[in-house]
């Protein structure tokens, strides 16, 4: 099935991401870790007993499917006709904003290893010179001449590195197949000596009860510093509670490895929440603290793309990505910088407004990759298109990805402008207050 994969596509995330476009290769991935949202994402029908005729047939027990690089050069080409399925992203690639490649899947696995259509596709955004960001575990590929040669002084290509603890024995439990996490500081020291566009520690996810050990992620940080890291982003570990055979089993290996009851620990810490669990934000104020003061001590950028304490980034791609490169500015966390900067701490509609054209081009129902939820979500939203979807969630505060739902009380609405759209007052957690350096 190469060449059957339809990828770019737009991120879940698309109203607080600063690279809404996100790109794979492959629909597999070779690693098997067991807090994979993507599995969790993808099992949910293979296990569900609404869907039969899917019983077992976990994306892992399907066959590879990879995207065509010929379509690939034709996309990054502008030779697609605006507003079609692939044509979708003409105008974001027009203005060359950063392109996330590693969302649901490793870039750099053993199928990548084999089929090398990663590699042609490399070869295609080479000669675009277009911008990129990486997210990736894995190390072969930072000594395979034929990949180092095309990342050398590409001012354009960013890496995100994921490590989330230093321990080879616990991370070949929770993360099998992935290489030791020694060796993946080795890599990132490589990369950063590449002249590339810099190298990220991805600390995500955050698990407590494995990352935390013996504040192991403190020397992590240290560690990745000294092997060149300018930044880190960091984020929760969020738990799938829609269970079903496959989520239980993965939890109690996970409960097995942390030493506790995984499940019944976020079941009890994640207060009014349901279906997908985040952790209260307290729980996560001490770690949040000490990483950004460790950040400023080593001289790093400090990012969270958990939507608590999506205040503490350094501006406003919580992926890691500088104030200079040109990600996408039409998003929340972006409002969250543009708040904290104003004396009144207040965001508009029009703030958001000049970045969003591109999202007037394609219809909501027809948006690449995208999920509309079913078919009653797709009628209500027949007409609109995604800049309208967009605006109506700014719109509507108690929508769960508004910006007041989305950030848990970060932002409030504060009455609307003179066009009726609402206005947003940034407020920080009362009871913790800005984190005082």
């Amino acid at each position: 099935m190469l060449g059957k994969y339809q990828s770019p596509r737009w991120s879940g995330e698309i109203t607080d991401c600063s690279m809404p476009m996100t790109f794979d290769q492959y629909d597999h991935c070779a690693y098997n870790c067991l807090y994979c949202f993507s599995w969790f994402q993808k099992s949910l029908k293979a296990f569900n007993p609404l869907f039969p005729h899917q019983q077992g047939t976990g994306y892992q027990d399907t066959d590879l499917r990879s995207v065509n690089p010929a379509k690939i050069g034709k996309l990054f080409g502008l030779q697609y006709k605006d507003g079609s399925a692939s044509g979708q992203f003409n105008e974001y690639i027009r203005q060359r904003i950063p392109m996330q490649w590693g969302g649901l899947a490793e870039p750099f696995d053993t199928f990548e290893r084999e089929h090398k259509v990663g590699l042609e596709c490399l070869k295609i955004l080479a000669k675009h010179k277009y911008p990129l960001c990486f997210s990736t575990k894995a190390v072969w590929w930072t000594k395979d001449p034929e990949y180092v040669s095309l990342f050398k002084s590409q001012k354009q290509w960013n890496v995100k590195v994921s490590i989330i603890n230093l321990s080879t024995e616990r991370s070949s439990k929770m993360e099998m197949g992935v290489p030791p996490p020694r060796a993946r500081l080795k890599a990132m020291e490589r990369i950063a000596g590449w002249d590339c566009g810099g190298v990220t520690l991805r600390l995500r996810p955050f698990i407590i009860g494995f990352s935390d050990l013996g504040d192991e992620y403190l020397k992590l940080i240290r560690n990745a510093s000294d092997m060149g890291a300018s930044a880190m982003s960091t984020e929760f570990f969020c738990l799938e509670d829609r269970a079903h055979r496959g989520t239980i089993a993965r939890y109690e290996e996970m409960s097995n490895i942390v030493g506790f009851d995984i499940h019944e620990f976020y079941k009890r810490s994640s207060p009014g929440h349901m279906g997908y669990l985040r952790l209260n934000y307290k729980m996560k104020t001490p770690y949040i603290r000490r990483m950004k003061n460790l950040c400023k001590e080593l001289g790093m950028r400090f990012y969270v793309s958990d939507a608590h304490w999506k205040d503490q980034c350094d501006n406003g791609s919580c992926c890691g990505l500088g104030k200079d490169w040109n990600y996408f500015k039409g998003q929340y966390t972006e409002m969250l910088c543009i708040a904290k900067d104003r004396k009144d701490g207040k965001v508009y509609w029009s703030d958001m407004e000049p970045h969003m054209g591109m999202f007037k081009t394609f219809d909501y129902k027809y948006a690449t990759g995208f999920n509309t939820t079913g078919s009653r979500v797709r009628t209500k939203y027949w007409n609109y298109t995604m800049y309208d979807w967009i605006k109506e969630i700014w719109n509507n505060p108690n929508q769960k990805k508004s910006p007041y739902m989305y950030f848990h009380g970060l932002f409030r609405p504060t009455g609307t402008d003179k066009n009726g759209d609402v206005v947003y007052k940034y407020r920080p957690y009362p009871d913790t207050g800005h984190i005082q350096l």
